[in-house]
């Protein structure tokens, strides 16, 4: 399927701006992360994460709902546990087990149920953002001590 660029920069930065991890960000910075998000669009059974890989990008659902599950195998089996379902506004990888993981492996596998649109944002550029502007390092940190249980005195 080709992937035409439908969504606009004022809708990616509504959906940075929803992001309580991003919520600190100057509107300068808003604008710059917006243009790092990539549109990618999934067919319905499209697997977009997989458990157990590298967490390289986190996704926001502009249009579409998705199976958060666990797979393994029991018994010689494959099982397949549904534990959530997420719609549109919803962050795939923005939380302590994806983005802020300690691990940096995916728990779980998500999959499209229905036709998705999705806004890629992959890790490594926004780290290279990040690095190259110190209020967004100075809020990450926050967040992610907050996010990680450890202390909240971490300087700005």
């Amino acid at each position: 399927m080709a992937e035409s660029e439908l969504i606009g920069m004022n809708v990616k930065k509504s959906f940075i701006m929803k992001q309580i991890v991003f919520s600190q960000l100057t509107q300068e910075e808003v604008d710059v992360l917006a243009s790092l998000l990539v549109e990618k669009h999934f067919a319905p059974n499209d697997t977009i994460v997989t458990e157990g890989d590298y967490v390289d990008s986190v996704y926001f659902i502009v249009k579409g709902e998705v199976d958060v599950r666990h797979i393994s195998i029991q018994e010689g089996k494959t099982h397949i546990e549904s534990v959530a379902t997420l719609k549109e506004g919803a962050a795939i990888g923005l939380n302590e087990t994806g983005f802020y993981s300690v691990s940096g492996v995916r728990t779980a596998t998500v999959c499209a149920i229905t036709p998705v649109v999705a806004l890629r944002l992959s890790v490594a550029a926004f780290h290279g953002f990040a690095l190259s502007n110190a209020h967004v390092s100075a809020v990450m940190r926050k967040n992610a001590a907050k996010i990680l249980g450890f202390s909240s005195d971490v300087e700005e």
